[in-house]
């Protein structure tokens, strides 16, 4: 197993990238190949790592069809590119998202000719986690495209949350199949017709309930979603620590609230998975928060091992040619 990593990719590139280098097991060393720029050779080599020097960097306000055009050299380009020609297995990078999207496009494409990729992540409930799909990559999608969203989610919950036989619901207004818009309601009957445990429309105010393993959504609304699980805990702190200080007119109350904060905070931090992985592409593909931290990064990297281990593409491709 081969794994490319972009060490030009975060906010605070290359920093929190080596950090996460220096943190990974010994045995892990041979399987990640470093792309970076030509100033930080000696010290990833140093840390034991495989080193590719690029020319150019994608930064994250770059348009990304120019970026996929004209910046072939950069970090990420290097990597798709090694991707393609199955130098490596899988990649992480935590770039510029929508030049990512371009790259895989354009480079890898599509498993199925007529299908669009969609982009899974893990998302926090009352009894463990789910995997939503698309948080966005696709904002229009087609009936079709929410039929092989519940496929691939439900292949890959098989490897994030080790659910064998998946629950897989799609994110609408009301439960009944006549909800929603056309496209909602085609997509219904696709995913009831299909091989897999659809167990019909979840509402928004179930979807952290664990009723289901697998949300489908288009990538607006999921997008959406994911920006606002990422900034309700830190409101629901505060909040919490206004109102324990005018109860208790002094700020020992924080001391008893801010532990159970905390662990509630961290089981809605994205960095336990590390990123989100485009599903429908040629290869294996970890997009990471632009501002992930060397724990994010490192959890990404293992992500993407078990991704190769378990052959996603392959049981993806299966499944879909059906």
């Amino acid at each position: 197993m081969k794994l490319g990593f972009d060490l030009m990719g975060s906010d605070s590139a290359p920093r929190s990238e080596i950090e996460a280098l220096k943190s990974l097991k010994e045995e892990c060393k041979q399987a990640v190949i470093v792309v970076g720029k030509g100033d930080y050779e000696l010290e990833v080599h140093n840390l034991g790592f495989d080193y590719r020097i690029a020319e150019e960097v994608v930064g994250m306000h770059e348009i990304p069809t120019v970026a996929v055009r004209q910046k072939k050299d950069s970090s990420m380009g290097i990597l798709f590119k090694m991707l393609k020609n199955k130098e490596i297995d899988g990649l992480i990078s935590a770039g510029n998202t929508g030049a990512i999207m371009g790259f895989s496009f354009f480079e890898l494409g599509p498993i199925e000719e007529n299908s669009k990729p969609g982009l899974g992540i893990t998302l926090p409930t009352e009894s463990g986690y789910s995997i939503m799909i698309d948080v966005g990559a696709n904002i229009k999608p087609r009936p079709i495209d929410l039929f092989y969203y519940g496929i691939m989610g439900a292949i890959f919950a098989r490897v994030a949350l080790e659910k064998e036989n998946p629950r897989i619901g799609l994110l609408n207004i009301g439960s009944e199949s006549v909800k929603g818009d056309e496209v909602r309601q085609k997509a219904y009957q696709l995913l009831k017709q299909g091989n897999i445990n659809f167990i019909g429309n979840i509402e928004g105010n179930n979807l952290m309930k664990g009723f289901v393993d697998v949300i489908i959504t288009d990538g607006f609304t999921g997008n959406v979603l994911l920006k606002y699980s990422e900034g309700i805990v830190d409101a629901l702190w505060y909040m919490l620590k206004e109102t324990v200080d005018a109860a208790m007119r002094r700020r020992f109350g924080q001391f008893l609230v801010k532990p159970a904060m905390q662990d509630l905070k961290a089981k809605f931090s994205y960095e336990e998975y590390g990123g989100g992985i485009l599903l429908g592409v040629n290869g294996v593909v970890i997009v990471c928060h632009g501002h992930s931290s060397a724990y994010a990064l490192k959890n990404a990297i293992n992500m993407a091992m078990r991704c190769v281990e378990f052959n996603i593409i392959e049981e993806i491709r299966k499944v879909i040619k059906k």
